[in-house]
């Protein structure tokens, strides 16, 4: 019976250190990187600033060329949504939309994920 009670005892503390931790953990997260460019500031801001630019350096555009992509709006201005839709599950079904442009500094975009999973 003692030895009963020892791995009783051992149990909850396994499942017990997970919960205390998750309590320290944080509930959200972000994704930074930083690359340097060796370029003017005006001029990268206006290549990156057009969705369609992105086939050239996006790694899902690289896992299935052959994707089907459309457009609505005018490329490089809010409101322009690029959409695509892959039978590569790790690419799925989604949408990008520019919902914010300070010219030279920033771009903010709305990612709308369909397929393999909904997300915002």
């Amino acid at each position: 019976m003692n030895i009963l009670k020892k791995i009783l005892i051992v149990l909850v503390v396994i499942i017990a250190i997970p919960l205390i931790l998750a309590l320290f953990v944080p509930k959200s997260y972000e994704v930074e990187r930083n690359i340097i460019i060796d370029q003017p500031k005006q001029e990268v801001f206006n290549y990156v600033k057009y969705l369609k630019n992105q086939d050239n350096y996006s790694k899902w555009a690289s896992m299935d060329p052959d994707m089907e992509k459309t457009y609505s709006g005018t490329d490089g201005t809010v409101g322009f949504v690029s959409a695509w839709n892959s039978e590569n599950e790790e690419v799925g079904k989604g949408e990008q939309e520019i919902v914010k442009l300070e010219d030279g500094e920033r771009i903010d975009f709305e990612l709308r994920f369909y397929e393999p999973f909904e997300s915002t």
